[in-house]
């Protein structure tokens, strides 16, 4: 079966600058013109303050046009609610400057294939073909079509549930929903699902990428000082995704944090929650890498077999010579060729499996745990977090 993404090998690649871009068409030229895109990327500071103006002032005016902001009357006001905070203060810029980083740093990890003698020069063509067609479903016209309809749907259905999904008193107030409640249902929260939804599209093609990669010719190099057979760049690709990891670890915090403060729950009854959502996260993003895993590991094998037959006999023909000659000078020149041989097998024994180091997790971890550290602070009294920490340590 022929897959879906497969292109003619001869299909032209874009070069790395705009590989993982902004598309060229009417919406980028209409971006470019607002200063939101400059060469194919997001112009990340101009973007974030539009976005903050286009989802959270509107809310915090109509806010104080209805008397939600800040009334002792309602439950949770606006200006109380944690939500609106994080998803548009946080998570919807997190997005944004997502654009910007992950593209480029993907852009460039694709450009190391294609220098990399990784891969044998036949599946240059192939790779070519693979890259052409991920930069081409990345973010087009038709993907974001699709995506904007998935979007509208969403919001449609969340109109027959409307008292579920409002989070506060200040979108549903008296049996009616709000000016704030209507805008945050039709402007602000489909700004951050169509992001959302882009971001979960391109993290699949990319994953896709991965995997197509994977099945080519392949020829890692176990003695390679990187210690990952020559592709320990595509680990340090995979992190960039952490600025998503960021942006729903936002969310979800302040969902926890709505909870303690306005339905008398506590941290620890989210605790496992917190424990899956970061398991969630490195398996997501860490499970296209493990697709090298075969070929990392079967160079691994025999390059070790190769290295262990050699050195043997380099070592045994030195051995053998210092013990006839016990009272000659050591041969500098075969025992620095030795000490290199060793050099060369630690490497091919230390190589990972996967192109993945865990510093690389403790990235992701670390993007997911970050935003709920202030709302330990918040929940809890500093002087109890710190008498915590003491019994911890003591």
């Amino acid at each position: 079966m022929k897959d879906e993404f497969q292109v003619n090998a001869g299909a032209p690649v874009p070069e790395p600058p705009s590989m993982f871009g902004i598309t060229d068409g009417p919406w980028s030229h209409l971006l470019e013109r607002l200063h939101l895109v400059r060469h194919g990327r997001v112009h990340s500071r101009p973007a974030v303050l539009w976005s903050i103006a286009l989802t959270w002032v509107p809310l915090l005016v109509l806010s104080l046009v209805e008397g939600v902001a800040w009334s002792g009357s309602l439950q949770v006001p606006f200006l109380r609610d944690f939500l609106p905070y994080g998803q548009f203060l946080l998570a919807v810029p997190a997005l944004i400057v997502a654009e910007a980083v992950i593209g480029s740093r993907l852009a460039r990890a694709a450009a190391g294939l294609r220098r990399s003698e990784v891969l044998s020069p036949g599946d240059g063509p192939a790779l070519d073909a693979l890259l052409h067609r991920a930069a081409s479903v990345w973010g087009g016209r038709t993907v974001n079509g699709l995506i904007l309809l998935l979007t509208l749907g969403a919001t449609v259905l969340s109109l027959f549930e409307v008292r579920e999904w409002l989070t506060g008193g200040w979108q549903y107030v008296d049996d009616r929903t709000t000016l704030p409640g209507w805008w945050y249902l039709f402007v602000s929260l489909p700004v951050m699902r169509f992001l959302a939804l882009r971001w979960l599209w391109r993290l699949l093609v990319w994953a896709w990428v991965l995997w197509r990669t994977a099945r080519l010719d392949l020829q890692p190099r176990p003695v390679h000082p990187d210690r990952a057979g020559g592709l320990a760049f595509l680990g340090e690709a995979q992190v960039a995704f952490g600025w998503l990891v960021f942006a729903c670890g936002v969310q979800l915090s302040c969902l926890v944090a709505d909870r303690v403060f306005f339905e008398e729950a506590t941290l620890l009854d989210f605790r496992a929650y917190l424990f899956a959502f970061v398991l969630i996260a490195l398996v997501v993003l860490l499970l296209p890498l493990m697709a090298f895993l075969p070929k990392l590991s079967e160079a691994r094998f025999d390059t070790l077999l190769f290295l262990s037959g050699r050195g043997f006999e380099g070592s045994g023909a030195l051995d053998g010579r210092l013990r006839s000659h016990p009272d000659a000078d050591l041969p500098a020149t075969e025992v620095s060729g030795l000490a290199d041989y060793g050099a060369l097998f630690e490497n091919a024994r230390l190589m990972r499996p996967i192109p993945l180091e865990w510093r690389h997790i403790g990235v992701l971890v670390l993007a997911a745990v970050v935003p709920f550290v202030p709302l330990v602070f918040v929940a809890m009294p500093a002087q109890q977090v710190l008498r915590t920490l003491a019994q911890l340590l003591l």
